[in-house]
């Protein structure tokens, strides 16, 4: 059973890890936790197409983001990965709440300070986070493992996207990343501890904590990490 399921998490990982649509500077949108999947060959540019059981697949060009999300979750609009690499239909995930790896609706909300609002899906490690934009449905930001747990939190007056590993021992690890309307990342930081040789993997005075490639004291990360998390919608417990 732990071998299927440890299979189940890693073919889902590779397929996800790399997903979103391609930033203004030309990088991937998500924050690069993982390894990128090559995906399926693109249709051309502006073609229908249709999905695996032969229905009908809308390229969305004259909807607006809402109409384009709610396209998505009805099966007629893909959502891409980063170009020239391939699509997500809402047909490729589970909807099984027995199942682990199961994806449920979640609520829609502003991700990425343009006021308008993107689609999240709870699931595995966070769920995915699906932006609307240029008449297309994009991947914003997706779980990647226990390593890359997706959240997003309110912090510094704008909505942040975060990716954090806390359950492994030595280190506790956020990566926090703040987006614009166009998928483009316009800051980001990295905020951690780092306690190796704890022999009962706590972090005291003497730890490692770094924000923004700086050194901090305990009481500079700790006060970071609760304004951080004090706003942030976490997905423990609910995936």
């Amino acid at each position: 059973m732990k071998n299927s399921m440890f299979a189940k998490a890693l073919m889902l990982s590779l397929v996800l890890m790399s997903a979103g649509c391609q930033r203004e500077d030309g990088n991937e949108a998500s924050g690069g936790y993982g390894v990128e999947s090559p995906g399926p060959e693109p249709e051309p540019e502006g073609a229908d197409s249709r999905d695996e059981s032969g229905g009908h697949v809308s390229s969305g060009e004259n909807l607006e983001p809402p109409e384009l999300l709610d396209g998505f979750l009805a099966g007629e609009v893909p959502a891409l990965y980063v170009e020239g690499t391939g699509m997500l239909m809402v047909s490729d995930l589970t909807f099984d709440e027995e199942d682990y790896f199961s994806y449920s609706v979640g609520e829609r909300i502003d991700l990425d300070n343009d006021g308008v609002d993107e689609q999240i899906l709870k699931g595995p490690y966070g769920g995915i986070y699906l932006d609307a934009r240029d008449g297309k449905v994009c991947i914003l930001a997706v779980g990647e493992g226990t390593a890359g747990v997706l959240f997003y939190t309110h912090f510094d007056s704008a909505v942040w996207i975060g990716h954090c590993d806390v359950t492994h021992m030595g280190r506790q690890v956020y990566w926090m990343e703040k987006y614009d309307g166009s998928g483009k990342i316009v800051d980001e930081f990295k905020l951690s501890a780092e306690y190796w040789d704890s022999p009962d993997d706590r972090y005291d005075e003497n730890s490692e904590f770094t924000y923004r490639d700086e050194q901090i004291t305990m009481t500079e990360f700790e006060t970071l990490r609760d304004q951080i998390l004090g706003m942030a919608a976490l997905p423990w417990g609910d995936s």
